[in-house]
């Protein structure tokens, strides 16, 4: 990993940097790392190794221009493991932009990945920065913003036509430092769901983005909890967790009302596609609903990710039977996968080069294809029904994970 050039070099981070890259990061970015995502930043020397650094010897030493992170990021999808990596906190000092220090950093961080069997690497960022790279849009996220006046309106009237006035009683918040008691409730409660990756320390992660977890308890049970983060001026509902059988409107108003409380002007919540109740809920009430992709996924075995993700779907509504075989162009190569489900069960297999496809396009395109929200429009192959059907895969992660 490491590599000497006549003006830089390029290697992993030890613990010895770990300050030097947090303040680095907080340079560039003007931020506070360590409250932004505790889970790399507070206290954890040894993540720096995670940091491709490229660095100058200076007059005063080696000094850091140019650094990403690769941060294992473990997926279960309906029971299938998928190993994937955040690529994050990619920055290049202001004085030594235009030198290739971002290709050296991100770069070396997808071929870092390549070399330790990752399933699939996912960033934020822009679109037309990060495709050269491999990464492109997709995935599957929603999004809907509240207004404080949807509390008036729903505790005076509930939703008219379908919900009687909606009541708050019985529902509590607790302090992130009271909920602290539930945390194992919180973690079963997270790891029951059909997409979650594992989590060293629950709390830490499900603080990400300076946030918050905020236990709620009906009735004096325990209901459920919401990942409040206040990254970047903005109130945002990452995750809203809740047992089977609570009532998602009466979560989603206590919440609400904390926010305002806090000073809020809106509330965004996200919610994942199998959270299907919740969903129905949002759509009833929130001012603006939005579905969209927006991670950017460089996927490195397509058999894995794509059955993990099919399972997911057939999970959440019924699909049609069948197979297809669908071929990626990298290069001079196509990769070839079939991908079948038959009672009930994904499958996908690694085809020989020379396989027959429905379809075959190149790498971003098949990303599009497979995981974007509009990736299959005006697009088709042999098995336009089956396509429809079956096309885009409802990719997704939240966000706390995210690095």
């Amino acid at each position: 990993m490491d590599k000497q050039e006549k003006d830089y070099i390029v290697r992993r981070g030890t613990p010895d940097d770990y300050e030097d890259i947090i303040d680095f990061g907080n340079y560039v970015f003007h931020t506070d790392f360590a409250a932004l995502l505790p889970k790399i930043y507070q206290n954890h020397p040894e993540r720096a190794a995670e940091h491709l650094l490229v660095t100058e010897n200076r007059a005063g030493g080696e000094r850091i221009r140019g650094m990403s992170g690769l941060f294992p990021i473990p997926v279960t999808v309906c029971g299938r493991k998928l190993k994937g990596a955040g690529v994050g906190t990619v920055s290049v000092h202001p004085y030594d932009r235009g030198k290739g220090y971002m290709k050296e950093a991100v770069g070396g961080c997808v071929r870092w990945a390549e070399a330790e069997g990752y399933d699939f690497v996912i960033l934020s960022g822009r679109k037309q920065r990060y495709q050269h790279y491999g990464f492109e849009k997709c995935g599957s996220i929603y999004n809907f913003d509240l207004v404080p006046s949807v509390s008036h309106q729903l505790r005076k009237f509930g939703v008219e036509g379908i919900t009687p006035p909606v009541s708050t009683e019985g529902w509590e918040v607790l302090t992130s430092e009271a909920g602290r008691a539930y945390e194992q409730d919180c973690r079963a409660l997270y790891q029951a769901q059909p997409v979650w990756a594992e989590r060293v320390d629950f709390w830490e992660v499900a603080s990400s983005w300076s946030g918050e977890v905020r236990v709620l308890l009906h009735k004096g049970q325990f209901a459920g909890y919401a990942a409040l983060s206040l990254a970047y001026g903005g109130y945002t509902v990452h995750e809203l967790v809740l047992r089977d059988g609570v009532d998602p409107m009466g979560a989603v108003l206590a919440i609400l009302d904390l926010a305002v409380e806090k000073g809020a002007r809106e509330l965004t919540v996200s919610a994942l596609p199998f959270q299907q109740p919740l969903l129905h809920t949002l759509t009833l009430i929130a001012e603006e609903g939005r579905l969209s992709s927006p991670y950017g996924v460089d996927v490195l075995h397509y058999a894995p990710v794509a059955e993990a993700f099919l399972q997911l779907k057939a999970d959440m509504q019924p699909l049609p039977e069948g197979s297809y075989t669908f071929g990626v162009q990298r290069g001079d190569s196509t990769e070839k996968v079939r991908l079948s489900l038959y009672n009930g069960q994904a499958k996908a297999e690694v085809m020989p080069e020379a396989a027959p496809a429905d379809i075959v396009l190149s790498h971003l395109q098949m990303t599009d294809f497979l995981f974007a929200v509009s990736g299959t429009m005006g697009v088709s192959g042999r098995q336009p029904a089956l396509e429809k059907a079956w096309f885009p895969l409802p990719l997704c992660l939240s966000e706390e994970d995210n690095s």
